[in-house]
C-alpha cells in the first residue's frame, strides 16, 4: 500500500513549498505547460490546483516573511528572474526583476520585509539578491 497522498500530476519541476500561517502551507509546481501551479492545505484539506501563467522553465522557489505573504520566484524561458507575491488584496502580477540566471533560484526569509535570493551564475558562482522592505539589490547584476 502506498503511503503517500497524491495530489495531481503533469509536474515539470521539483516542488516548492512555504507556510504563511499556522497551520496553512503553499506548494508551487512547474507543470509541463510551462506554467507556475500551486495548491495549498488549510489546516483541513487540500485544495484545488489554481494556475498562475507564466512560460517558465526549472524549479520555482517560496518564501514568506509574514502572515498572509508569499513570495515566490521562477526563471523564464529565456532565464530572466520572475517574481509573483500575494497579500491580502490577492496576487499580484508578475513582474521581472532585470536579471538573468543560469539556475533555478532558493530563497528564504529571515525576518518581515526582507528576502534573500541565491543562484549559480554562468561560470559556477553563487549569486546573491535581496529584498529590503524598499527595494530589490543585486550585487554585481
Amino acid at each position: 500500500m502506498n503511503p503517500w497522498k497524491t495530489l495531481g500530476g503533469g509536474l515539470a519541476s521539483r516542488p516548492a513549498v512555504t507556510t504563511w500561517a499556522e497551520n496553512e502551507m503553499q506548494v508551487f509546481v512547474i507543470r509541463e505547460d510551462g506554467q507556475l501551479w500551486d495548491t495549498y492545505w488549510d489546516g483541513s484539506a487540500w485544495h484545488d490546483w489554481h494556475c498562475h501563467g507564466g512560460d517558465l522553465v526549472g524549479a520555482p522557489a517560496a518564501c514568506s516573511w509574514g502572515a498572509d505573504r508569499i513570495d515566490v520566484f521562477a526563471r523564464s524561458g529565456d532565464g530572466t528572474l520572475m517574481h509573483r507575491w500575494y497579500v491580502p488584496a490577492g496576487w499580484q502580477a508578475w513582474e521581472s526583476l532585470g536579471i538573468r540566471l543560469d539556475g533555478d533560484p532558493e530563497v528564504s526569509s529571515w525576518g518581515p520585509d526582507r528576502i534573500d535570493l541565491f543562484a549559480r551564475s554562468a561560470t559556477g558562482e553563487l549569486l546573491h539578491g535581496w529584498w529590503d522592505g524598499t527595494s530589490w539589490s543585486f550585487a554585481d547584476a
